[in-house]
């Protein structure tokens, strides 16, 4: 099989294996559906763990702050402050200079993405353009309101390093409420809100259940 080929191939897995509950408030494990997708490939077989108390750690760059951040927020069955602190600061809104508890569950969506990075790909930070904000700001960047970003449930991002077209792939087959497309920016938006589905060009937007996204082979 083609390198190409087994990448969609365990992708594909690990979203089919990705229920609502992996990125709910209190649900039991992130890592469980990917686990289970990729044959065990996150550590001990499923029989010999208590998945609900295996870490989960997320990797993320903030270039426009020049942070990044590696931090645990998730272990021994419950968040960890420490972490979730980390990880609320680099969300913060910067042009305001406030920061708000970033949702479990958008965090929760956000490792699974990254173990199906790092299984597929290599292991690499998830860079961050966008995470929570401020109404002001909200404004000021022209965003529409209300906006998930007040309630730290969205973030914009893209993974380095792989192709504009490879994000795309990776954020349709993860998606779980909203996800928003870019290509001017190159850059996409996911959020744990109500579904739906936008592509941007400009100031210009179209919205559907499809609305013109090209999934196939490409950059």
């Amino acid at each position: 099989m083609k390198s190409g080929d087994r990448r969609r191939l365990l992708v594909s897995s690990a979203a089919a294996a990705l229920s609502a509950t992996a990125v709910g408030l209190g649900a039991a494990t992130a890592a469980a559906p990917l686990r289970a997708a990729l044959g065990g490939g996150l550590g001990d077989s499923p029989a010999r763990s208590d998945l609900s108390r295996w870490p989960r750690e997320l990797w993320i760059t903030r270039p426009e702050a020049q942070e990044s951040v590696r931090a645990v927020y998730w272990a021994d069955g419950a968040l960890q402050p420490e972490g979730c602190r980390a990880i609320d600061r680099i969300y913060r809104d910067l042009r305001a200079g406030v920061e708000r508890p970033i949702s479990t569950g958008l965090l929760n969506l956000n490792y699974v993405m990254q173990c199906a990075v790092a299984q597929c790909w290599s292991a690499r930070p998830m860079v961050l353009l966008s995470g929570f904000r401020t109404p002001q700001t909200n404004r000021q960047v022209g965003g529409v309101e209300p906006s998930v970003h007040f309630t730290g449930k969205a973030d914009d991002y893209i993974y380095a390093g792989l192709s504009f077209q490879d994000n795309l792939r990776l954020a349709w087959l993860f998606r779980v409420g909203g996800l928003g497309v870019y290509p001017d920016r190159g850059s996409l938006h996911k959020d744990v809100g109500r579904a739906r589905i936008w592509v941007q060009h400009g100031r210009a937007a179209s919205s559907g259940p499809d609305p013109g996204l090209r999934l196939g082979a490409g950059r």
